[in-house]
């Protein structure tokens, strides 16, 4: 008898063997945008940690919390970084009908109305 009997086997495997003795682990997330692009999700996220930090930071300073003001502008750096390095994927918005009838009703020089 094996020495394993009495425990219970993985239903589902956490990871995959490939060729050799390497061990890669099963990717479960199909909906990843490529490599290089950032959901608009993540670049919310972004926006907001770099918001929080920058005034957690100036909160900080204010009582001569010095260390924890450093690693607070380094959070807020990191999330500005992100931001700049991500600049390019994030869609430009295109006006809403709202936006659109306002801009006409304030008098748009455009002669195609």
């Amino acid at each position: 008898m094996s020495s394993l009997d009495g425990f219970p086997r993985r239903k589902r495997p956490a990871h995959q063997r490939t060729a050799g003795n390497a061990w890669t682990a099963v990717s479960k997330r199909t909906h990843e945008p490529p490599p290089g692009e950032a959901t608009r999700e993540a670049l919310d996220i972004a926006r907001y940690v770099a918001d929080m930090t920058a005034q957690l930071e100036a909160m900080s300073t204010a009582v001569d919390l010095d260390l924890l003001a450093y690693f607070l502008a380094m959070a807020k750096a990191e999330a500005e970084l992100f931001l700049r390095m991500n600049a390019e994927a994030a869609p430009t918005p295109e006006p809403s009908d709202d936006e659109d009838v306002a801009g006409r009703e304030a008098g748009s020089a455009n002669p195609l109305d």
